[in-house]
């Protein structure tokens, strides 16, 4: 995801989070979109503590498939991912802690912080080059629990391209301009403070490079900073958890600068075969960007390094963000069905400073205005999803998340897909 997701909509990735066992990116965009009020696999990209918690499985899917397609064709999911967490016990066979963990995954895109690399940018001779699609985007995972249970972990994302230029699917040609690179950082703990409470708590370190300039990890600026924690109470009155939540980065790449925060609160239940949700955010943002153009007409992003010392556009968001999720088995135990949904409303002030006049990276004049996430363009952040899972011998577990628009298609045309994302995990 890129700046003009953020541009264009008027809203940003860092509002919602990337929720039970062996959860899937598909589950999520299923019921809910977001993670932060529920225990999850897929949280161990927000703490790296919490890979002691799912020993021993694979995970991988075939990624969103959000293409548009010419009528009568078909195209591969683009951003398909694989990986696993394996443990090895130090314990006895009544208590496995304490235990080490390791864990990898290849192929995951970072929406936090991939939004901030641009389609193209301008060098300093006025040259329009493509900013790469990165090719390491690699996932490392470390960590380990006490013999009390308590939890700690390490991580490490890397996605980088330096030199080349893919012209088609897995075909490379050398370009000295092609260059991006993401490269996070982080650290976490999941304590259980007592037999009602655990307490989650993970900070990190990023950095968002692309061309011209070439630099290294530790040069000076351009440092992003990242923490967010979250703590479950046991209710037995609704047998589930209250859980109150708070998130912040301050994340600088060439030509932007954004600052988030958030805090909420969540609850989520057990049903009668089933499960939900329901949490509620209050979402302060402010993005600051120069040198970025955004064309409303084809949706391009463009950096212009040409003019560093431009003064900047400035855009502050201030709302809140209600979501949901539900999902209950039906017809069989190893069948189960999906819903959820989330409204963000926002009120955004621009500042357009006069020396960017032309540019309209972040705000295309001064003014105010309300906003909320996507109606309906089949993406995570739009308002409502759907889809279906199916558990083997709670080994094999499949995610689908289902095209919202399938039921409103006109069947003879052969239009559209049924399905926009597809997840599995397997348990051993």
């Amino acid at each position: 995801m890129k700046l003009k997701t953020a541009a264009a909509l008027g809203l940003t990735v860092g509002i919602f989070g990337v929720g039970s066992a062996f959860a899937t990116f598909a589950r999520i965009e299923s019921m809910g979109k977001n993670t932060t009020y529920i225990m999850d696999d897929v949280s161990i990209f927000d703490n790296p503590a919490n890979i002691n918690l799912y020993p021993n499985y694979l995970i991988g899917g075939f990624g969103p498939y959000q293409e548009d397609v010419e009528r009568g064709t078909n195209k591969d999911p683009q951003h398909p991912t694989f990986g696993g967490i394996f443990s090895i016990s130090l314990g006895s066979e009544e208590s496995p802690d304490p235990r080490i963990s390791i864990g990898g995954l290849f192929g995951r895109e970072d929406a936090e912080l991939f939004q901030f690399l641009p389609d193209y940018y301008i060098d300093e001779k006025g040259q329009k080059h493509s900013v790469p699609r990165t090719v390491t985007n690699f996932d490392g995972f470390l960590g380990g629990t006490l013999s009390n249970g308590n939890a700690m972990g390490l991580h490490v994302y890397i996605a980088h391209q330096d030199g080349g230029d893919e012209t088609e699917s897995g075909v490379y040609q050398v370009d000295e301009n092609a260059y991006a690179s993401v490269i996070r950082a982080d650290a976490g703990v999941n304590f259980q403070l007592t037999n009602t409470i655990d307490f989650e708590l993970s900070g990190g370190l990023a950095r968002v490079q692309y061309g011209p300039e070439h630099k290294n990890f530790f040069d000076d600026g351009d440092f992003s900073y990242l923490v967010s924690s979250r703590a479950f109470f046991a209710l037995d009155a609704l047998d589930g958890e209250l859980v109150p939540a708070m998130k912040a980065h301050f994340i600088k790449a060439p030509g932007m600068k954004d600052t988030h925060a958030q805090v909420g609160l969540g609850v989520n239940i057990s049903l009668d075969r089933g499960f939900f949700w329901l949490g509620g955010d209050f979402v302060w943002n402010k993005k600051k960007a120069r040198d970025w153009v955004f064309d409303y007409k084809t949706g391009e992003a463009t950096y212009d390094a040409q003019d560093e010392a431009g003064d900047w556009d400035t855009r502050k968001d201030i709302g809140g963000v209600v979501s949901f999720g539900i999902e209950r088995n039906i017809w069989f135990d190893w069948f189960v069905i999906r819903v959820g949904g989330q409204k963000a409303v926002l009120y955004t002030e621009c500042d357009k400073n006069e020396s960017n006049a032309g540019k309209s990276g972040i705000c295309s004049d001064d003014g105010t205005f309300f906003s909320t996430n996507p109606v309906g363009n089949g993406k995570i952040d739009d308002h409502v999803g759907w889809g279906f899972g199916i558990n083997i011998e709670e080994k094999l577990k499949i995610d689908v998340t289902i095209a919202e628009d399938l039921l409103f298609r006109n069947p003879f045309q052969g239009e559209g897909r049924w399905f926009s994302r597809i997840d599995a995990t397997y348990s051993f």
